[in-house]
């Protein structure tokens, strides 16, 4: 029997035990953080053979961190299933950002199968992530390591010179960010003197462009599925309430094939690892492709849902197959045009929850209440819950996307 060790909860909610071909092949093993381990509902808990709640890595985490796990107490646990049984069979697999590192570190800790940890630094640090695709002919922005010890010398002087070198705004951002969380868009001395870094940051020339992403499986260096999202916005504009929705552009739109040539040649030159990725890239209204960032994992849940229902892949098990040789059925559920969105929270007192009025189907997910207080953030995790819009006519549903920039789904009092 083979054994899988799932590291965090997220990608759960979308794979599907019942899609296994052989459910007795393998053995499932949970180590979840603490606070994560509660997104597991009783039914998934029974999937385990065993689950393992361990403290999260860090004493202090911000709501985007809650998932990730101490790594010594997830070595112990993966150590003591190699003492009992030999790495023969032996997998760990993640689709969680802020544990690629952690899964990375146990396979090359105990020589397992999958991408050990200097294939996965290129996907976590965005300077070396950018160096390494200098020299491939990608676009990408304009970038250096930020120096604190220079910004606490002399702010001003500081800001002068990035603004010199890639002008304004510029962006600042933690090398190993995710969900646009610690990420600041600079327009002026002051809102950069009054900054506060407790990581290691980049800064980054200001591309002015619609967003898209280009989600990616792939297996033995080459491409078993590609797809495009186009984002209704860019993530700087959710913080001040406007809906964060990306809709699954159809295979026959001329941007879908550039887009993943595009992404392929990224991902070939970072030395692309089995599984999911998930890049981001601007369009210019000079139509020239931009890179923005990568990430060796599959893209938002809520995102991925949508994704498997409109092009009628399981892609957790897709990927699972892929890591693991354990093989699935192929998806058996609804097949139709499929995208998500976010609410976005400001702040204040939750008035009214307001339903978009669309011509397609929509499945609301509210993660707050009328009553409840709410604060802005910079994290598009701290959101005030998900949606699913559907339907089997393309045009309208893409029309429905576009009628989501107008959408205010929360009052506040």
């Amino acid at each position: 029997m083979k054994t899988a060790v799932i590291i965090s909860t997220r990608g759960i909610g979308v794979f599907r035990p019942d899609l296994l071909v052989d459910p007795q092949e393998v053995r499932l093993i949970g180590i979840f953080a603490d606070r994560d381990a509660g997104n597991l509902t009783a039914e998934q808990h029974e999937w385990f053979a065993e689950v393992h709640l361990v403290p999260c890595g860090l004493d202090d985490p911000t709501p985007m961190l809650y998932s990730l796990v101490d790594g010594e107490a997830a070595r112990d646990v993966v150590g003591a299933l190699v003492e009992a049984s030999g790495t023969e069979g032996l997998t760990v697999h993640c689709y969680d950002e802020q544990n690629m590192i952690v899964a990375a570190e146990l396979r090359t800790a105990f020589g397992l199968r999958g991408p050990h940890l200097d294939a996965i630094l290129p996907f976590r640090d965005k300077c070396l992530m950018k160096n390494m695709l200098r020299d491939s002919g990608l676009r990408v922005p304009r970038f250096g390591p930020f120096l604190a010890d220079r910004f606490h010398a002399d702010a001003e002087g500081y800001f002068d010179e990035l603004a010199g070198e890639v002008g304004l705004p510029f962006i600042l951002k933690p090398t190993d960010a995710a969900a646009a969380e610690g990420v600041y868009k600079i327009t002026d001395r002051a809102r950069f003197a009054e900054l506060e870094f407790h990581r290691d940051y980049e800064y980054e020339e200001f591309i002015d462009g619609t967003m898209y992403s280009v989600n990616i499986v792939s297996q033995d260096g080459r491409t078993v599925f590609g797809g495009v999202t186009e984002y209704l916005v860019n993530s700087f504009e959710v913080p001040l309430g406007k809906v964060n929705a990306d809709i699954n552009l159809a295979a026959s739109d001329p941007r879908v094939d550039r887009m993943v040539r595009f992404a392929e040649k990224a991902l070939d030159a970072l030395g692309r690892p089995d599984g999911g990725s998930h890049l981001e890239l601007f369009l210019t209204d000079r139509d020239e492709l931009v890179f923005l960032e990568v990430a060796a994992r599959f893209k938002g849940m809520a995102g991925l849902a949508a994704m498997q229902r409109n092009y009628g892949i399981a892609f957790v098990n897709l990927a699972f197959e892929i890591e693991s040789g354990v093989k699935s059925h192929p998806y058996d559920g609804e097949r139709t045009y499929c995208y998500d969105g976010v609410v976005p929270l400001t702040h204040g007192t939750v008035l009214e929850l307001v339903e978009p009025v669309l011509e397609s189907r929509v499945e609301m997910a509210w993660k707050v209440a009328v009553g409840d207080r709410v604060v802005q953030s910079d994290s598009l995790l701290a959101n005030g819950g998900t949606f699913l819009v559907s339907n089997e006519d393309y045009e309208a549903a893409y029309r429905d996307f576009r009628r989501l920039a107008d959408y205010t789904p929360v009052r506040y009092a």
